[in-house]
């Protein structure tokens, strides 16, 4: 099992990246939006003498994208990464930056 994140740059390209992962075979994402350390530490900063200006930006809020997909080889689990990856630098701005990750994870157990 993969832990597929998809880190996206713009928060408007949620949905074109969903149905992309969609297309290549990725499940269905949770969507999780974040803060960088950035916005976080600006938030304590000082409004006055200027200070917030240095942190330019880092309101901005990002997007991951957190998906589980069933077992794979590894070469082709790679493969798949190079592709979205390949699909996602191709846009204009690029749309952000894809990872997979093994997994150990315990069977659950379903209840009837």
């Amino acid at each position: 099992m993969y832990l597929v994140i998809t880190f996206l740059e713009q928060l408007e390209a949620t949905e074109r990246a969903i149905r992309r992962l969609r297309e290549f075979g990725i499940p269905e994402p949770w969507v999780i939006r974040a803060r960088s350390a950035a916005a976080a530490l600006s938030a304590e900063v000082p409004v006055f003498a200027g200070l917030r200006s240095l942190a330019l930006g880092a309101d901005d809020d990002r997007v991951l994208l957190v998906s589980l997909l069933p077992g794979l080889p590894a070469e082709e689990m790679e493969r798949l990464v190079q592709r979205v990856q390949l699909e996602m630098d191709a846009d204009d701005p690029p749309m952000g930056r894809l990872v997979a990750m093994p997994v150990i994870s315990a069977p659950t157990q379903r209840r009837s």
